[in-house]
């Protein structure tokens, strides 16, 4: 709202005010023109009527006073048409304004009754008549009344209503300032309103063009509709998207005319058809080419020239929902393959579940990992591995039958889901059919890929009604397969879980024994059967919690074979074991050799030979004094090959390499010609009844004659009494090892065990 001074009645904004007196100039230059005419003739009457005076004293100073009067009044009329702007107008009113009140002064020196007239009619007129500012009206009023003041009483003697007449004055002043600031500010209100009913009137005679451009320009199509659909107004968006400037009819899409994919359609014609308010409702449309558009729906009833319409935008949308379903596809499709991801199988798996809950049946998980992915990676490169994904891809879409879902769920693995198995004949067929198609080689450039999979399956509901104990169970069978040589299909089995969850426990043990009972290698003598003499020790991993309880290797065997905690464990061994190897050199003490047990996770890693003889170096340890005890597990697998490198490189070094744990597993005697075994071990399962049970003692026999034929040396395991001693004996065994020679001890009691056997000394030779 615009502020006025309480006290002049002016904008108290410099801007407005002048802007005000601007508006105002034309009729204040007339005004001020007509002043001084009317001056100038007024006082012209009047100085004929001074003639009254003639003969007096007052005569001499009336018609000299009332002629300047008349000749400023005529010159200032003059210099009016130099009043270009309020401030010349006020420069010229207040000139004239002096000189007036001057000359009127030494008329009203008379003291004539005319002249008290004068004396409160000229001040009047300066503050109600004089076209200037509120300073301008006060300033001359003020003035002219005290310079009538003065010419009024300036004669001697003073009447005694001088001072009366004074207060009239100043009464008069005062009123007449209420007056000019009161008139001040209605003129300046009533200004105020005229320019506002001026700038309305101006804003509603642009407003029609202003809108209609806004309207027809507009990027989104809008139309306005009559409640039936007709229409009324459109827009030149809406002639582009619908039909040609002259033919617009399409547009009854928005009404009964419409052709519209939802099947909502019908309730949104209605609404609308009613006035009620929409707002970015999606729907699709038809184009004046026939070709359909996604839209956004707006709609709002308006009123035009008294008739009900509707107006509505359509924002077309139908790049933006392409671009979403393209998203879509991408957030659930693997981008390598082209097979569903990760998300699409585990939300397609639910639906799946439920339907099959619903209609009775059974549905199944196939979990695929492709063997040996990493080495096909490193070894032909990256371009191969994706190549064999891509065909692995391929290869399954094809085994599989229509409606099955085949997806990528990271890396090398796949994932099946199998729905409407009616029999276990259904589920065998189809990973038969699958085994065959994958295990295809594939041909990449210049070479074959051997492509094998291994495969693992759980059944729903049967195996599990809960997706994600489904896919565990999966993932246990599909490690099973795995383990049990790969290249193979394992269907899931209770006792699986079972052993999954004793090995987890295994591995949770192992990670807290890492913390709080760190493993640390514990020695048991190895002796010479033929002399009795301590030539060796091996390493055993014995973990001692803080309450001095002791965690065994088999309670933690999954860890040996783990990624991650076997290399943890074997570094922690192999840094312990060359520690005390390297202390019991420097004392001078003949401790033969350490035989150490390496685990399959780093045979495999073809860079432990180097690895393991960086750190013998380093601790000043000679090649000699270490013995590395593998299983014959190592040599099955695809990986075979590394562990092949791998011991010939370390036994050529000086290294001894034994076999664990000899006729227990499933290696062929032909690893004892293609490996540099140099030692095996026989397995405390066929010691500890060697005396008493012939098929023992069989075997024990075969394996001494076996070792004795290709020239290895032979380790019993398990020796607890004198009478599997004397059999060893007479059979030929090398060395011994057990209870009987001494248990497992800490590095620190392995001094005092070097030299002759106090248990083998009672024995006597044999």
């Amino acid at each position: 709202m615009t502020q006025l001074s309480t006290i002049t009645g002016e904008f108290q904004n410099p801007d407005m005010e002048a802007a005000f007196q601007a508006d105002r100039l034309p009729e204040s230059q007339r005004h001020a023109r007509m002043l001084f005419l009317l001056s100038a003739l007024l006082n012209l009457l009047f100085l004929l009527s001074d003639w009254r005076f003639a003969g007096t004293p007052h005569f001499w100073v009336a018609v000299p006073a009332r002629v300047a009067v008349i000749l400023w009044s005529l010159a200032c009329l003059s210099f009016s048409r130099h009043m270009v702007n309020f401030r010349a107008v006020e420069r010229i009113c207040f000139a004239w304004q002096v000189a007036t009140a001057i000359g009127v002064a030494f008329l009203v020196s008379s003291r004539s009754d005319i002249a008290i007239f004068v004396l409160v009619m000229l001040p009047l007129i300066f503050y109600l008549v004089v076209p200037t500012s509120f300073r301008g009206n006060v300033g001359g009023g003020l003035g002219c009344g005290v310079a009538l003041l003065i010419g009024y009483m300036a004669p001697a003697p003073l009447s005694p209503t001088a001072p009366g007449m004074v207060m009239a004055v100043l009464i008069l002043h005062c009123g007449m300032w209420i007056a000019i600031a009161r008139t001040n500010r209605l003129q300046r209100k009533a200004w105020t309103a005229s320019q506002m009913a001026q700038n309305a009137r101006a804003a509603l005679a642009s407003n029609g063009e202003t809108l209609e451009r806004m309207f027809m320009s507009v990027p989104i199509p809008l139309l306005v509709t009559r409640p039936d659909g007709t229409v009324v107004r459109f827009n030149d968006a809406a002639a582009r998207a619908f039909g040609t400037e002259d033919d617009i009819s399409r547009v009854h899409m928005l009404g009964e005319g419409s052709t519209a994919v939802s099947g909502t359609w019908g309730s949104l014609r209605d609404c609308i058809a009613k006035g009620q308010e929409i707002d970015n409702c999606e729907c699709r449309i038809v184009s004046r080419d026939s070709a359909v558009h996604d839209v956004l729906l707006s709609s709002r009833p308006i009123v035009i020239r008294g008739e009900d319409c509707i107006l509505s935008s359509i924002v077309d949308i139908t790049a933006r929902k392409e671009a979403e379903r393209h998203l879509a596809h991408l957030a659930m499709t693997d981008a390598l393959t082209g097979l569903a991801n990760r998300s699409h199988f585990m939300a397609t798996l639910t639906q799946a579940a439920g339907a099959t809950s619903r209609t009775g049946g059974q549905m199944a998980v196939v979990l695929i990992d492709v063997d040996e992915f990493k080495r096909i990676n490193d070894s032909a490169g990256h371009d191969a591995g994706d190549a064999l994904l891509g065909a692995v891809a391929d290869r399954l879409r094809e085994a599989v039958r229509p409606g099955d879902l085949v997806a990528r769920m990271g890396g090398d693995e796949f994932a099946v889901l199998l729905t409407r198995l009616r029999t276990a004949t259904d589920l065998d067929t189809i990973l038969a059919r699958m085994t065959d198609q994958l295990h295809r080689p594939l041909s990449h450039g210049t070479r074959d890929i051997d492509c094998r999979v291994s495969m693992g399956v759980a059944l729903f509901p049967e195996h599990a009604g809960d997706m994600a104990d489904l896919m565990k169970h999966a993932d246990i069978a599909l490690y099973e397969a795995k383990n049990g040589g790969r290249g193979r299909a394992c269907l899931f089995e209770p006792h699986l879980l079972e052993r999954w969850q004793r090995e987890a426990r295994m591995l949770e043990r192992a990670r807290d024994a890492l913390i709080h009972a760190p493993p640390a290698p514990w020695y048991q003598p190895k002796v010479d059967l033929t002399t009795g003499k301590v030539i060796g020790f091996e390493a055993l991993l014995r973990c001692v919690r803080p309450d001095g309880s002791i965690i065994m290797p088999g309670e933690i065997a999954a860890a040996f074979e783990h990624s991650e905690l076997g290399r943890v464990i074997t570094e922690r061994m192999l840094t312990q074991v060359l520690a005390d190897c390297r202390r019991w050199q420097d004392e001078g003490l003949d401790f033969g050799h350490v035989a150490i047990n390496v685990p399959g996770v780093e045979l495999h890693d073809g860079s432990f030979p180097d690895r393991l003889l960086e750190q013998m170096a380093a601790a000043g340890v000679p090649p000699h004094r270490i013995e590395l005890e593998v299983t014959e597990s190592v040599f099955l697998g695809r990986n075979a090959e590394v562990v092949e490198r791998s011991l010939h490189r370390l036994s050529a070094a000086g290294l001894s390499i034994a076999l664990d744990d000899f006729g227990t597993g499933y290696a062929s005697l032909s690893h004892l010609k293609q490996f540099p075994i140099d030692i095996i071990k026989i397995d405390r399962r066929f010691i500890h009844d060697v005396e008493t049970d012939p098929d023992d003692a069989a075997i024990v026999r075969t394996v001494l004659n076996l070792a004795y034929s290709l020239g290895i040396r032979t380790v019993a395991e398990g020796v607890e009494n004198p009478r599997q001693l004397d059999y060893l004996r007479a059979g030929g065994c090398h060395y011994g090892q057990g209870f009987h020679f001494g248990s497992a001890t800490p590095a620190c009691h392995v001094p005092p065990m070097l030299g002759w056997n106090p248990a083998y000394e009672t024995l006597g030779p044999a």
